[in-house]
């Protein structure tokens, strides 16, 4: 079933004009499941057994006591859909209630990240929608990896169907993976995940 879900999402790929993803590539989003190394969570299991944000998910992705890469984990876990999902309107409506009204001046930079998050996970071939948030998220948590890199998969998604952009998007990654300013705020198993697939992109840079 997984095999028919990546090939039926690499078909829609091509038919919007990806005419040459890298080497076994689906996108970015859906080809680092960064979950993995986070299944001793058990708010992360139940995320994946669901699919579908609770507010007991929505309270821990706004609680300032757990971690960004844990957060991030857990809408990893959420997971995707061809036909897309409505987990970020989810959340939106939790932040609503939460703070009485849509100010993003007022949230967390934890909840701007989640929501930027949960916005391309749910509508994967619309990552534009996502991009502000992202960047708005990296402004105000500025020394995070788990910040920096997930936002650095939804830029790449962004530019799936641009094959001059692919050798940039790489350097982009490989640059903030090395960079030691960066707090290392994500599990290695989850970071080479993220690594696994981006390094796909190298090949497209000049030797």
């Amino acid at each position: 079933m997984g095999m028919n879900i990546r090939r039926t999402t690499l078909a829609v790929w091509l038919a919007l004009g990806a005419v040459a993803l890298p080497a076994r590539a689906d996108s970015p989003i859906t080809s680092t499941p960064i979950a993995d190394a986070y299944l001793d969570i058990p708010l992360v299991q139940k995320a994946r057994e669901k699919g579908v944000l609770t507010p007991e998910m929505a309270e821990f992705l706004s609680n300032p006591q757990h971690p960004v890469d844990h957060k991030a984990a857990l809408i990893n876990a959420l997971s995707w859909r061809v036909e897309g999902k409505q987990n970020a309107r989810l959340y939106e409506q939790f932040l609503r209630t939460r703070y009485g009204e849509w100010n993003l001046s007022k949230f967390t930079p934890d909840e701007v990240f989640a929501l930027a998050y949960l916005t391309v996970m749910d509508n994967y071939f619309r990552p534009e929608r996502a991009m502000s948030l992202f960047d708005q998220a990296r402004l105000r948590n500025r020394h995070s990896l788990t910040v920096a890199l997930i936002r650095i998969l939804n830029r790449a998604q962004m530019v799936m169907t641009q094959p001059g952009e692919w050798c940039r998007v790489w350097r982009l990654a490989d640059e903030t993976q090395r960079n030691r300013t960066l707090k290392n705020d994500l599990r290695p198993a989850a970071r080479q995940i993220i690594l696994d697939y981006m390094v796909l992109y190298r090949e497209s840079c000049p030797r």
